[in-house]
C-alpha cells in the first residue's frame, strides 16, 4: 500500500515537473488499456524516456533496468518501488524473461524498449524479437509509444537535461503473434511482428519529429 501511494505521488510530481520544464505533452494515452497485461514499446533516445513514459501513463508500470542502477539499499528500494527489476545490459537471460512473463501474466503493464539500448537519430533501427516473443507467450497486446524531443533535451553524452519541448504519442495496440496448432512460435511470425512494430514506430516518430521541427528519417539519405 505504501508503495502504491509513493508511486502515485512520484508519478504526479514527475508529470508536473516534466510539463513545466520540457513543456511535455501527451497524446493518445487512452490507447493504453486500463487493466490487464500489456507491453509498452517506446522509442529510446534518452535516459529521460523511461521516467517520462511512467509519468505519462495512468497506471503503475514495470520496467527492465540495467543491473548497475541497483546499488545500495536506498537506490534499490526506490527502483523496486517504481516497478523496475534488474537486467544485464549485454543480455536478457532466461530468468529475466521468466520474470517479465510473470509480470504480464499477473495483469501488469511492462515497458520494453524494442530497439534495446539507446539509439541516436530519427531512424528506428531493426528491433529485437524480445517484444514479439513476450507478446506471443503471454498473448498480451503491444502499445507503441513515440517520444520526440528527448534526444534534443538529453541525448547520449549529455549529463544535464536541457529545456527542450517533448511530445509523447501513444499508438493503438498491436495484437500479439499467435502460436501454431502445436503451440509453437514460428520465427517468421515473430520477425513479421517486429517489422510491423518497427514500421508503426517509424511513422509515429516521423510525425512527432515533424511536429516539433526536429529531423525526420530519410530512407534515401545516409545511414
Amino acid at each position: 500500500m505504501v508503495g502504491l501511494v509513493f508511486h502515485f505521488f512520484v508519478q504526479r510530481l514527475a508529470r508536473a515537473v516534466f510539463g513545466l520544464y520540457f513543456r511535455c505533452f501527451t497524446r493518445g494515452r487512452g490507447n493504453l488499456p486500463r487493466e490487464g497485461g500489456v507491453i509498452i514499446a517506446p522509442t529510446h533516445r534518452s535516459n529521460l524516456d523511461a521516467p517520462m513514459v511512467g509519468a505519462s501513463a495512468g497506471r503503475p508500470l514495470r520496467y527492465f533496468a540495467k543491473s548497475g542502477l541497483f546499488r545500495g539499499p536506498i537506490t534499490t528500494w526506490l527502483m523496486v518501488v517504481m516497478g523496475a527489476f534488474p537486467v544485464r545490459r549485454d543480455t536478457i537471460d532466461r530468468s529475466t524473461l521468466k520474470a517479465a512473463l510473470s509480470v504480464l501474466e499477473a495483469g501488469q503493464p511492462l515497458v520494453v524498449f524494442p530497439e534495446g539500448e539507446r539509439k541516436s537519430g530519427p531512424r528506428i533501427h531493426p528491433l529485437l524479437d524480445g517484444v514479439a516473443w513476450l507478446a506471443a507467450k503471454s498473448q498480451s497486446p503491444v502499445v507503441p509509444v513515440a517520444i520526440g524531443g528527448t534526444e534534443q533535451a538529453m541525448g547520449i553524452g549529455v549529463r544535464f537535461p536541457r529545456p527542450r519541448t517533448v511530445r509523447l504519442v501513444w499508438g493503438e495496440p498491436l495484437a500479439p503473434p499467435e502460436a501454431d496448432e502445436q503451440g509453437r512460435l514460428r520465427r517468421a511470425d515473430l520477425a513479421r511482428h517486429s517489422e510491423d512494430l518497427r514500421e508503426v514506430l517509424q511513422k509515429m516518430l516521423d510525425a512527432v519529429q515533424q511536429e516539433l521541427g526536429n529531423p525526420v528519417w530519410d530512407p534515401d539519405g545516409p545511414e
